[in-house]
This record gives structure tokens, sequence and C-alpha cells, in this order.
């Protein structure tokens, strides 16, 4: 991954994703010991990015203490390095980390996005000390609602909206 460079993965669950992430995470440690500060790691849900931070910072720890890491190999392929220089480097790391934790940055895209728009806050208009609450329930009844009343002038939103109706209809009456 160069600079400058969005790398996304996408795979369906249970699949090794965070494995994978957390791997490659800790190859760019390797290659430069305050790569942290300009890594973005975002995930979609609070446990996966508790998950993979608590991955990294316990593989780095059991690294660093000379214990088993599922994670040693690709190190040593990655970088080309000797485990002894992995172990050592695991230390500098762990601890460039530790005393700067604010910039090691795994989070959800809620949260990503909720620091982006708190950053711009005062260019868009907004006053600092802003809150954001959703009520998917309200949200999602305000979009069906506009999307049946954008039906009257879509004849083809309408019968697909029709079509499905009779589809519900249909497996209700048959039980499904």
């Amino acid at each position: 991954m160069g600079q400058g460079t969005l790398t996304i993965y996408s795979a369906s669950a249970g699949s090794g994703k965070t494995y994978k992430l957390t791997s490659i995470y800790l190859a760019h440690l390797f290659r430069s010991r305050y790569s942290y500060r300009k890594i973005l790691a975002v995930t979609f849900t609070n446990k996966a990015t508790a998950e993979m931070k608590s991955r990294i910072l316990d593989h780095l720890h059991k690294l660093a203490n000379g214990e088993n890491s599922d994670y040693l190999s690709d190190l040593v392929k990655s970088t080309g390095r000797t485990e002894e220089w992995i172990r050592n480097e695991s230390k500098e790391i762990l601890n460039s980390i530790l005393h700067d934790f604010s910039r090691f940055s795994v989070s959800t895209i809620d949260s990503f996005f909720l620091k982006v728009l708190r950053a711009f806050a005062r260019e868009v208009g907004l006053h600092s000390g802003f809150s954001i609450e959703l009520d998917h329930t309200a949200i999602l009844s305000t979009a069906v609602d506009e999307m049946i009343a954008s039906a009257t002038a879509d004849n083809q939103l309408k019968n697909w909206l029709i079509t499905y109706a009779k589809s519900n209809i249909e497996e209700e009456r048959a039980g499904i």
C-alpha cells in the first residue's frame, strides 16, 4: 500500500477479515514504527473495531514478550527480518502506540465521519457542541412514506410496489 492509497477489503462474515486486516496492519507497523499515525482502519461495527484493536495490541505484546503469535511467520516473510528483530521492534512499536494512543486510529465508519463532521462543524454551520441522534424507525418510516408518495408520478415504482404487495399477500396465504 503506497502513500495516499485507499485499500478496501470486502468479505463475508466468518471469512477471516479481522485476521487479514490485523496482519496487514501489523506488517505496516514493522515497515515503519510510526505508521499507525498514518493508517486509518475503518470497520462497520464496534465489535469489529474492538476486536481489531485488541488483536493488534495483544499480538504486539505477545511478540514483545517472546510468546507465540499467529502473525509471527507472516511478519518474518513480509518484512524480510528475523524473528529476533521483530520481537525487539514489537516492544518499541507497542511502547509508541501506548504513549501516543490518540493517533492509533481503528474506528467504526460512523465515528470516523463524526470526527470529520466535528472538524468541519463551523464550516457547515453547526455549533461546536452539536449531537447526532438517529431514530432508525422514524428515518425508515419517512423513507417509506416518501417512496410511496413518489410512486404516483413513477409508474415503474408503482408497478413494483403493487407486485411486492401481491407477493407478500400470497406468501401470507401460503403460510411462508
